[in-house]
């Protein structure tokens, strides 16, 4: 019997089966070589996030100098962040810089490119498939990311707590806010003390950041309805929006969102004995909290464990102190809510609650505070800003 015609089948076949394993080890190395490059590509961009969220928020709240050095908390902590996020089992090489891209205003930016692709010290991805069909040359992937420190002006997790802002003194006393005469109806003293707010354009006479980060103030509560002479960390308290009543307020964030420019009532059933309570419940709350004035940070804290930021640094209220002692001397309070005595909110910052200083008193630090940002409040300038909002600009 004649076997040519099966010869010539089986070897048919065997062309068949060479070209449709060249097809087969083709798709394989798109499957798996350009899986590994997809895979890689979206860890590199999680790793850039990652990392300029990081760099930002230490640039918020750790180094204050702009621009901030490179080998400094904020490129350290971007760093940080690429050598424990690997792309496909390697570290990325990052690039930082501190450019704003062109059409985002504000400056206070940190920019991370991450590389995987043989630049800047990195290893390039692996080939598996590729050079078997003659694929050459580098394998990897780049990704950049950009986030900002901006401005906040709003915040959920104010304390019931006003002090006034800073002013310039023109009169004696010293420390002593005095521009018109008690009941006068709103005749001005000569001389006088002056007060200008903050605003978009400038810090006016107010407490300035990065100057005044870390100075220290006394907070001691006031009766804000006894028309006692307003002092440097006169606390008065306030009635936030909310259910919560004052002592609940005390001791934790109430998630009632707060703006500057609100006008807020002061408290009615306030006392000093709340206070104080508040005041030791809250410093008891991490005991091993400690300021650092040379690095102008918290050291020692519980957080992140026990709570977000330490619970002795909370957030409080400065208030417009011309536009009080105004309303409190002519007894007008009709653009307040209800019509009764209030303080109208020029600009929100952190306070490190540090020691005890007497009943309803306690010495601390000005600092920065995680705050929201509204595009319908009323906003401060750079140099006014304590409250920091974080965010990815691209």
């Amino acid at each position: 019997m004649s076997t040519g015609h099966f010869g010539s089948e089986r070897g048919a076949i065997l062309v068949q089966t060479a070209v449709a394993s060249l097809v087969l080890v083709g798709f394989m190395s798109f499957v798996l070589d350009y899986g590994v490059y997809w895979v890689s590509r979206s860890q590199a961009q999680n790793t850039a996030d990652s990392a300029a969220l990081a760099g930002a928020i230490s640039r918020a709240y750790d180094d204050f100098s702009d621009p901030p050095p490179m080998e400094g908390p904020v490129g350290m902590s971007a760093t940080r962040l690429t050598e424990t996020n690997l792309v496909w089992t390697a570290a990325g090489a990052p690039v930082i810089s501190f450019v704003c891209p062109p059409d985002v205003a504000g400056g206070q930016c940190v920019r991370v490119a991450v590389y995987r692709n043989g630049e800047f010290g990195s290893t390039a991805l692996p080939w598996f498939f590729g050079p078997i069909l003659g694929a050459v040359g580098t394998h990897g992937v780049v990704a950049s990311a950009t986030a900002q420190v901006r401005i906040g002006n709003v915040t959920n997790c104010l304390r019931p707590w006003a002090i006034p802002d800073r002013w310039v003194e023109g009169r004696p006393p010293v420390d002593e806010f005095d521009k018109y005469v008690p009941a006068g109806g709103g005749a001005v003293l000569t001389p006088q003390d002056t007060y200008t707010p903050p605003d978009a354009v400038g810090p006016g006479t107010g407490w300035q950041w990065p100057a005044d980060i870390g100075t220290g103030i006394t907070l001691t509560f006031e009766n804000p309805f006894g028309g006692t002479p307003i002092n440097t960390g006169d606390l008065f308290p306030l009635q936030l929006p909310g259910v919560n009543d004052y002592a609940q307020n005390i001791a934790s964030c109430n998630g009632q969102s707060v703006a500057v420019g609100d006008l807020v009532p002061l408290s009615v059933p306030a006392t000093a004995a709340i206070t104080d309570t508040g005041m030791n419940d809250l410093i008891a709350s991490d005991p091993g909290a400690t300021w650092n004035a040379g690095l102008k940070h918290i050291d020692g804290s519980c957080a992140p464990a026990c709570a977000a930021v330490s619970p002795r640094l909370v957030a409080i209220a400065l208030y417009d102190v011309d536009q009080y002692q105004l309303n409190l001397a002519t007894g007008d309070w009709s653009a307040c809510p209800g019509g009764t005595p209030c303080v109208r909110i020029v600009n929100m910052l952190g306070f490190f609650l540090d020691t005890k200083a007497g009943v309803a008193a306690a010495s601390g630090y000005l600092t920065a505070y995680p705050g929201l940002v509204s595009t319908t409040a009323p906003t401060v300038s750079t140099q006014s800003s304590f409250l920091k909002a974080v965010t990815l600009v691209r």
